[in-house]
């Protein structure tokens, strides 16, 4: 099956193009190359979402390229599949990759729908590592603990166990006692809601009611208004931005009270001015990292400058982040196509004890010439401190938002030792 979308086409020779002339135009040693894959949701309904952090990934290999290469001065080309939102496709692409391309390493979906039957059916059997800037289900953390990853998986996005976790403390502190919950009736969305159901009433709000939507469909009438009916103070919705403006055209219409909570997924500007920053000026947006840091405002500036568009929106510094741990790792296990030393090679780029890394083609190129030298280092990314643990998860703190003047401004912040109070509070 073909699955390459023109956009994915032209991503795809962009970075080549940029691989093949390092910084100041002198031609790449030898013509060495290594390639990676890319599986990304560059269309269906996922795409408006994933494409910007496609790009942000991309950008990341062009810094690494500009920085020197990898192993021998090597180019990475990334071989850029679209999946179309679609697992089928995904599990398709994948293995064309891996059997027909022969990668060592593929940059996953974003969506754990589709990056779960990647990870379960072709890149665990073939040794390949996959790692993701999202796929937040907890599923992975569990298939981790049952031995059933092979320790070939790793993402920088917090499990959504966690972030529900910080959801549920801004839903109590913001004085929200009946909450419903909307939610995509996928692997993350009906976790997500697990565990922030589990957490409502030992901090004295009660979920009323709990309603599941398909994703793609003409309307979400039917789903909105029973979620209506239960009388809510506010609801929380767990959504990516496709579906979701149709369920807050439908939520508004109907006149559900205009007080809403948000996990990762619809946090950046056209959302807001699309649903009305009026509507929005009682809810609050929790995404995962550090909200200010150098490495963040390097690779804003560096992503205005490169697409000409804002590097503010979900994901879109993890899109970063796994690209250039990738390529890193890469470099330290001093092979592209040993997954299992690819893995090894994420640990050493992100050890606490190692040399500070920050984003941007100058630090990666510190960072090259340390690995080179057998040393280890550690990386602060654009969406903050990463530490793997032997899952390949990530504990972050977390950033709760709220709309003033049209935008997205900082309003709280929810710390791991928050989280990690929460779960004890949770677990008894």
């Amino acid at each position: 099956m073909k699955a390459r979308s023109g956009w994915a086409l032209v991503a795809a020779k962009m970075v080549l193009a940029a691989g093949v002339l390092a910084a100041g135009g002198q031609a790449w040693a030898q013509g060495c190359v290594v390639t990676i894959g890319a599986l990304h949701e560059l269309t269906g309904s996922n795409g408006p979402v994933v494409r910007p952090i496609s790009q942000a990934s991309l950008l990341a290999i062009e810094h690494i390229n500009e920085a020197g290469g990898v192993l021998d001065n090597c180019q990475i080309k990334v071989d850029v599949r679209d999946t179309q939102t679609q697992p089928t496709v995904a599990v398709d692409q994948g293995r064309q990759l891996v059997d027909v391309i022969g990668v060592g390493a593929i940059l996953g979906p974003v969506s754990s729908g589709l990056s779960l039957p990647l990870l379960t059916s072709v890149t665990v059997e073939k040794n390949v590592l996959l790692v993701s800037s999202a796929s937040a289900s907890p599923t992975f953390t569990q298939l981790g603990k049952d031995g059933a990853t092979k320790g070939l998986f790793f993402r920088v996005q917090a499990s959504g166990a966690l972030e529900a976790l910080a959801a549920a403390r801004i839903i109590a502190d913001a004085g929200i006692k009946r909450l419903v919950i909307i939610n995509h009736n996928n692997d993350w969305g009906n976790n997500l809601v697990k565990e922030l159901s589990a957490a409502l009433p030992k901090l004295g709000v009660q979920v009323v009611e709990s309603v599941r939507f398909n994703t793609d469909q003409p309307t979400y009438r039917s789903e909105v208004t029973k979620a209506i009916e239960s009388k809510p103070d506010a609801a929380f919705m767990a959504m990516a931005k496709t579906d979701g403006l149709k369920i807050m055209r439908e939520w508004v219409r109907i006149g559900g009270p205009q007080r809403f909570v948000f996990p990762l997924g619809v946090n950046d500007s056209e959302f807001i001015t699309n649903v009305g920053p009026d509507v929005l000026k009682s809810s609050w947006f929790i995404t995962p990292g550090d909200s200010a840091s150098a490495s963040l405002d390097t690779f804003r500036e560096a992503f205005q400058k490169r697409y000409n568009a804002t590097a503010i929106g979900p994901g879109r510094e993890q899109g970063y982040d796994i690209a250039a741990l990738l390529a890193l790792a890469i470099h330290a296990a001093g092979s592209a196509k040993d997954g299992k030393k690819i893995a090894a090679g994420m640990y050493a780029v992100t050890d606490p004890d190692g040399e500070r890394i920050m984003t941007g083609p100058a630090e990666f190129k510190k960072a090259l010439a340390l690995l080179k030298a057998g040393k280890r280092i550690r990386y602060l990314g654009a969406g903050g401190e990463i530490n793997f643990d032997k899952y390949g998860d990530v504990t972050t703190p977390f950033v709760g938002w709220q709309v003033e003047g049209g935008t997205l401004v900082k309003k709280r912040n929810i710390s791991i030792d928050d989280v990690v109070a929460i779960k004890k509070l949770v677990d008894g």
